[in-house]
């Protein structure tokens, strides 16, 4: 009786010392006396991954108390129905048993030596079957209790809820959409571009994936994005999967570029993950795609400078009296030398914004740009920047994008070489967006100076 009393005082004294019994190093209930308890109790959230394996967990019951060096045994079992209707009840929480088919454990009944501190129940989840009998009346658990302990069990920590979530294992690239790669220059040989496909969990398995190449989804990008991006040819690359291997959380893919098969300026592979060799294993469609751009090009070193003149430019938006007009992209940098386009908002073009042409007297397949923002501040600087090429000054393909995030007057910007396998007499420079906001819908733009390179 005294025993009883004592477990009673102490059990409400653990309850106010909830911390320092969490861990079990304060947990002592008497001299004479030995507690057992789930060290992880209560509710145990669990994903559980439909791979066509099974998935185990494990269920660590500890001894504790003063007397560490005795030997005690506890069951391991399922709460009955009753005992779990009553448990509801009591923590105002709606749990519904999932059935037998659903799981298997190991050691109903646990033994302890005197060396023992603590003893693991195996419990493996069997996700099909929890997917076939789990509903969204309830939440739906695997309720465990200790009961015929040898010893005292702590009230606070007999029970352990696991609640599973089952899910499928889904693959994808870690980089999907366009993917804008380092430029390729024309040396000799072969370059490599990589592509990691991953799982959200590190792999048990050896795992293939199949890759294909979609032009499908190249059409879709340049549909909704007003591209023109064209396919590399086929005989210009080759691809390589690395699968998924046991201990790995990612496959890889390697694009092989021959050089020499290659056409100037922008290109893409669009890649799509078609399967893998697990039938348990899906694609995420989010992720399933990418596209690798290519834009294969010459060294900057190789391009000279062309000279500028008022007769090779034009613009749809040149305002006057601020700056000096289309002179002010050569007449030097300082204060008041620049270019600057309209900012009433008269001049509204959707796709171009407020573009520069430039008429170059020999036709060029590369081509680059130095930009010098406006002296005084950066308030107009360009931040996207289209680049055009075309023949007749009507007619115009894209070559390459800028984005630039320019901060304080006179500040320097040297672009990359933009290419083209086709030969071009016209360069558009189309603003559509600067530090003003959208030119597109009436904000401007505005330079200090410019230089551009071609050959």
């Amino acid at each position: 009786m005294k025993k009883n009393i004592l477990f009673a005082i102490l059990a409400t004294s653990c309850l106010l010392t909830h911390t320092a019994c969490e861990d079990g190093k304060d947990e002592y209930l008497s001299d004479f006396s030995t507690i057992l308890y789930f060290r992880n109790s209560g509710e145990l959230p669990l994903t559980v991954y439909k791979t066509g394996e099974n998935t185990d967990y494990q269920l660590i019951v500890n001894k504790s108390g003063s007397t560490l060096g005795a030997t005690a045994s506890i069951d391991v079992g399922i709460m009955s129905d009753a005992s779990l209707a009553t448990y509801n009840a009591a923590e105002g929480v709606n749990y519904k048993a999932l059935p037998g088919t659903c799981y298997t454990f190991s050691n109903e009944t646990i033994e302890f030596g005197a060396a023992d501190l603590y003893k693991t129940v195996n419990v493996s989840l069997i996700a099909e079957q929890i997917e076939q009998n789990s509903g969204t009346d309830a939440t739906y658990v695997i309720p465990f209790e200790l009961y015929n302990g040898s010893d005292s069990i702590n009230a606070e920590k007999r029970y352990a809820f696991i609640i599973p979530s089952v899910q499928t294992l889904t693959v994808g690239f870690e980089n999907s959409g366009f993917i804008s790669t380092d430029d390729i220059t024309d040396s000799e040989g072969t370059t490599t571009i990589t592509q990691s496909i991953l799982m959200p969990i590190v792999s048990q398995w050896d795992l293939d994936c199949q890759v294909t190449v979609d032009e499908g989804i190249l059409d879709e990008y340049n549909t909704a994005n007003k591209k023109n991006l064209k396919m590399a040819a086929e005989d210009s690359y080759t691809i390589e999967i690395t699968p998924f291997q046991n201990g790995s959380n990612h496959a890889t893919v390697t694009i092989t570029l021959d050089k020499s098969k290659l056409i100037w300026g922008q290109q893409a592979i669009p890649l799509k993950i078609s399967g893998t060799s697990n039938p348990n294993f899906a694609v995420d469609e989010a992720k399933s795609s990418c596209i690798v751009g290519i834009n294969y090009t010459i060294p900057r070193s190789e391009l000279t400078q062309i000279p500028l003149s008022l007769d090779m430019l034009s613009s749809n938006a040149t305002v006057n009296g601020d700056g000096t007009g289309l002179a002010g992209l050569f007449d030097g940098r300082g204060s008041g030398l620049h270019w600057h386009s309209n900012y009433s908002g008269s001049a509204i073009d959707a796709v171009y914004g407020h573009y520069i042409d430039f008429k170059l007297s020999n036709p060029i397949n590369h081509f680059a740009y130095n930009f010098w923002t406006r002296f005084e501040n950066a308030n107009g600087a360009p931040t996207k920047t289209i680049i055009y090429a075309g023949n007749d000054g009507n007619t115009w393909k894209e070559i390459g994008e800028v984005a630039n995030s320019f901060t304080t007057g006179d500040e320097e910007y040297d672009s990359n070489v933009f290419s083209s396998s086709e030969s071009f007499t016209y360069i558009r420079f189309s603003v559509t967006e600067s530090n003003a906001g959208n030119v597109c819908t009436g904000q401007f733009w505005n330079c200090g100076e410019m230089q551009i390179f071609g050959k």
